[in-house]
C-alpha cells in the first residue's frame, strides 16, 4: 500500500511538472516572439530616421527615385522594402508618406526644401 502512494504521488508530480514546463515554454516563445518583433519595428523606424535626416540635410528632392520597392537617391540605394510611397512638394515644403514591408511600419515626413 505503501509503494502504491509513493508510486501515485510519483506520477502526479510529473504530471503537474510537465503542464508547468508547457505553459512555461509557450510564455517564453511568445516573449521571444514579441521581443523579435519590437526589435524589427526600432530597426526600421531607426532606418526612416536616418533617411529623413538625410533628406532634410540634402534637400534636393529631384534626385529622388522610387522603383522596385526600393527608393534611391542619385542612382544610390537609400531604402529597400518599401511597399508605399508618396512625395507632394510645394514651392517650400515637401510632404512623403512612406510605408515599409508591407505596410507594416508608416510615417509621414513634412521637409523644408
Amino acid at each position: 500500500m505503501k509503494k502504491s502512494i509513493v508510486l501515485f504521488e510519483l506520477i502526479l508530480s510529473i504530471a503537474i511538472f510537465s503542464i508547468i514546463a508547457l505553459y512555461s515554454t509557450k510564455y517564453i516563445f511568445s516573449l521571444y516572439k514579441k521581443n523579435n518583433d519590437k526589435a524589427f519595428i526600432t530597426h526600421n523606424n531607426i532606418l526612416l530616421e536616418t533617411t529623413r535626416l538625410f533628406l532634410i540635410k540634402n534637400n534636393d528632392f529631384t534626385k529622388l527615385r522610387y522603383e522596385n520597392e526600393n527608393l534611391y537617391y542619385d542612382n544610390n540605394l537609400l531604402l529597400n522594402h518599401i511597399s508605399t510611397f508618396n512625395i507632394t512638394t510645394n514651392s517650400d515644403i515637401g510632404t512623403f508618406d512612406i510605408c515599409l514591408y508591407e505596410d507594416k511600419i508608416c510615417q509621414e515626413w513634412k521637409i523644408n526644401r
